[in-house]
Formats: C-alpha cells, structure tokens, sequence
C-alpha cells in the first residue's frame, strides 16, 4: 500500500470514538471526504497545490529536500477537520492546523511524523528510529481532548509541545466554532489527555512545554529519557524495562505532588528510595527477590524519598 492520505470534516465527541482505526475512520471521515494516494515517497502521485475539502482548503507539497508530504490547512483552524494517513512503509509527513490527525505508518524504516496545532491526533509508527512531534491547539474543553502515540520498536524521539495560538500573528482565527480565552483557544495542552507507547528501544520522551490535564507514558524496554509535563503524568514500568546500573530510565521533572510511578506487579515493599545529595536525584530501586532484583529508575533533581506513598501506584 502507498501513503494515502485522505481528508474529511467529521469528528470525535467521545474518547470511545479514539480506541480503535476503525472508530477513527468512521468519526472522522463520516463527511465529505478527499482520498489522495502516492506511488512512493517520491511524490509524483501527489500533484502539489490546493485542494479544496468541503469548503476548506490543503495545500500540497514534496519536500525533495527532506523527502516529506507537507499538508497545510489554508486559512482559518477548523475549516478542515480531519486527516487519515496510512502506509505500509516509513514515511516523513507533515500536517497542519488539522483538528484532528490520524496517522498510521508500518515498516521498518525510521519515520517521521510532525503536527501541528492539532487537538486530537491518534499516530502509530513502525520498527524504526522515529521522530513523533505533535504541537497542541484547542478552542474549548467541551469535546474530547485525546493524543495518542506508539512508536513500536526502535530508538524513538517524541515530543509533545505548545501549538500557536488562534490570534497569534500570522494565524487566521477560528472558523464554525467559539474558541475560550479570548477567542485564542488553549495552546497548553491544560484538556488534553496524552497517551504514549514508545516500545523496546532507547526512547526520548519530552512533554515539557505542556501543561497536560493527564498524561500516560511507557517507555518500554531500553534505557528511556523522559521530561514530564507540568500536568499529572503517569509513568508506567514494568520488570524487565530498567536497567541495573545508573545508566537506566530518567525521568526529569517528577513533581511528587502530581505525578506518580506506575510499577506494575510489584508493590511498596519491593522498593527502595535514596536520595543522593550529591547529585540532587532520587534513586527508586527494585528489591524483589528474584531477576529483576537491583532494577533502578532516576527521578533527576528531585528529593522523593520521603514520598513513596504519594506516587506509588500499581
């Protein structure tokens, strides 16, 4: 299968409607739609220039340069909602002021996958070293607010960030639907809800220019970096993702009033907490009697030793 991207102006009321490809398609493409599809990432299937959506408009471009689909919504954020892209290969895409992005690449390749003031995306990439970057935007808090990203296997770098607000310079506002704050909209992420699987792999995780209503973060086997949001994160483990020296998982920014560690099939007894004055961290360490014995994780700059009860959860 080629990359084929399709646009529409449906949407998502409910998370429900995110948990499955199917359900995505179906909330999201329900309205009149546009199918385009490549040969290869060449891009001679996909004319550049304008193409009009049910009222709206995208703009088309190949970047020889990089080697990557540009998608860009022209004029006013909401005037087309939706985009679906699928392939069966690694791809380099790019979207923009879409409402809501699914996308959904395979291969062993290393994708990259960038969108931007989006304020709900759903992206699932394959067995490569992949780069995921989603900027958030929404108008108001009445309808879902969900990012969802797995990035399989591979040494993968996400990021999830601020987007640009609707009346900041160069932006064109909003078009069928109020937006809060002034008519900018949030760009914080303070109602997203961001769910993200990094997989096997030494992955880089960065939610540190948002401000997340809640986040759910495994990082998977390998040696994984992890900058918490200023939200409530959950960082979820289990036995067998740490390593047993120092060079293990860091999470940087673990805020014991918000955050909490998912160590799932242990409990409280199975671990100690150190903290090194030296170094400012905090060591959480398995002491479970068997393999996984000795397993460590670093919350960097932060004393959580006297808060084991506050962040522990199972």
């Amino acid at each position: 299968m080629a990359l084929t991207v399709t646009f529409g102006n449906g949407g998502a009321a409910t998370v429900f409607d995110l948990q499955s490809v199917e359900a995505q398609n179906a909330n999201a493409l329900d309205d009149s739609t546009q199918k385009h599809e490549t040969t290869d990432q060449s891009g001679s299937a996909i004319e550049s220039g304008p193409v009009a959506v049910n009222g709206g408009v995208v703009d088309i471009s190949f970047n020889q340069d990089t080697n990557a689909f540009n998608f860009d919504v022209v004029g006013k954020w909401n005037s087309v909602k939706n985009v679906l892209a699928e392939s069966d290969s690694a791809e380099n895409v790019y979207f923009k002021d879409f409402v809501q992005a699914d996308v959904h690449l395979q291969g062993n390749g290393a994708s990259t996958v960038e969108i931007l003031n989006v304020k709900r995306a759903n992206v699932s990439t394959g067995a490569g070293n992949d780069t995921v970057t989603i900027s958030l935007l929404s108008n108001d808090n009445t309808w879902v607010n969900a990012v969802k990203i797995d990035t399989g296997a591979g040494n993968d770098t996400i990021t999830v960030k601020s987007g640009v607000g609707l009346n900041a310079p160069g932006s064109q506002g909003i078009t069928g639907a109020t937006a809060f704050n002034g008519g900018n909209g949030f760009t914080d992420g303070r109602s997203t809800a961001v769910d993200i699987k990094a997989g096997a792999g030494d992955d880089k995780i960065d939610l540190s220019n948002t401000n997340l209503k809640s986040s759910t973060v495994e990082g998977g086997t390998g040696v994984d970096h992890i900058i918490a949001s200023g939200g409530a994160d959950n960082f979820v483990f289990h036995l067998g993702d740490m390593a047993k020296t120092l060079a293990t998982d860091v999470i940087e920014g673990f805020d014991v009033a918000k955050d909490k560690l998912s160590l799932l099939g242990t409990s409280e007894g199975n671990w100690t907490v150190k903290f090194l004055e030296d170094t400012g961290d905090t060591i959480v360490k398995y002491i479970g009697n068997d393999s996984h014995k000795g397993e460590m994780i670093v919350l960097s700059g932060v004393d959580a030793s006297a808060h084991l009860h506050d962040w522990f959860t199972v």
